[in-house]
């Protein structure tokens, strides 16, 4: 049993990884993260006059979370019992697991702003950004075109698949689906403004608390994948730019960057990052791109699989609260 198990968590891990490589994002219609947004925001207007507000964000949630995942964890637990080949049932996990994680997508998003700083067409950069980065865009310069740039790669790093891919190999696919809907939850909702303050509390607190292991593990990614790239800047302490957050996983993983890249990173009217160092610009995204992708191998060889061959194969089935293999519905 513990075998089979781990030739599927594995397998299903690599084709979905290949997948991204090569096909990038799946459809809409079977991507936890279009499915989430879509069901949330559809929960969110009928609550959005009630005065429970934190209540309806918890309801939001929890409805979310079983609306999309028990109907694909009982076609998966089907599909299995049914008999069909492994490597047919492997296409279908790696889907569903696939939705849960990106690595290329944002090399395409990144490329064209870069494109545009290139060619000095700041306008079409401050439009591509919009598109990357929730923040306002419309009068930053080519410094804050570039700050903005390097530190939404930096958070990348947390969101797009290094807390993914942690969740996946304690929670296994559950978890790893849970972590992605809270983490669209929580970029959809979990916003200080009148609109969302009290309503996406329960989503901020829960990317958050997710976020916790995954952001320290994304600052050493970022300081061992500077370190391979042998960067050629002098890099400062990274705890001496923590302290401009009020986000604890944000100053992780933006002060990291901002540290090994010895650059100044600033949010108007919120924070600057790193005050002495270099003004950033094109060369500067370039190299934390190189970090971002670098960030990512170290993350599956050195982090990911190890953990993962742990948790299936010592881990789970010696729980004492856990009778026989009942483990298994988590992969």
């Amino acid at each position: 049993m513990v075998d089979e198990i781990l030739e599927i968590v594995l397998g299903g891990l690599i084709i979905a990884i290949l997948a991204d490589i090569v096909f990038g994002e799946p459809a809409g219609y079977v991507h936890v993260s279009v499915l989430s947004s879509r069901l949330s925001g559809g929960i969110a207007g009928k609550l959005s006059k009630t005065r429970r507000k934190r209540a309806a964000g918890v309801f939001t949630l929890y409805v979310t979370f079983i609306v999309i995942g028990i109907p694909a964890f009982l076609l998966l637990y089907y599909l299995l019992n049914l008999g069909i080949p492994i490597i047919i049932f492997l296409l279908i996990y790696s889907v569903m697991l696939k939705s849960t994680f990106s690595i290329t997508s944002m090399g395409k998003k990144v490329h064209p702003i870069m494109e545009c700083l290139k060619n000095e067409d700041l306008d079409r950069a401050r439009f591509y950004l919009s598109m990357l980065s929730s923040r306002e865009t419309s009068n930053l310069d080519v410094t804050g075109i570039s700050s903005a740039t390097i530190e939404s790669i930096a958070t990348g790093i947390t969101d797009y698949y290094t807390g993914a891919l942690f969740m996946y190999s304690i929670f296994g696919l559950v978890g790893a689906t849970f972590y992605r809907i809270v983490n669209t939850l929580e970029s959809k909702f979990g916003y200080k403004n009148k609109d969302f303050f009290y309503f996406g509390k329960p989503f901020a607190r829960a990317y958050a608390v997710f976020n916790y292991i995954p952001s320290m593990i994304t600052a050493g990614l970022i300081h061992a994948s500077a370190f391979l790239l042998n960067l050629n800047v002098k890099e400062i302490p990274a705890r001496s730019t923590f302290h401009n957050f009020q986000s604890r996983n944000a100053a992780l993983s933006i002060g990291s960057m901002a540290a090994v890249l010895n650059v100044r990173l600033e949010k108007k009217g919120k924070y600057i990052v790193n005050a002495n160092g270099f003004m950033p610009t094109y060369d500067q995204i370039l190299n934390s791109l190189r970090i971002y992708y670098i960030s990512s191998i170290l993350m599956f060889f050195f982090i990911t699989l190890p953990l993962l061959v742990f948790m299936v194969t010592i881990f789970w089935p010696n729980i004492w609260f856990i009778n026989g293999y009942g483990w298994n519905f988590l992969f």
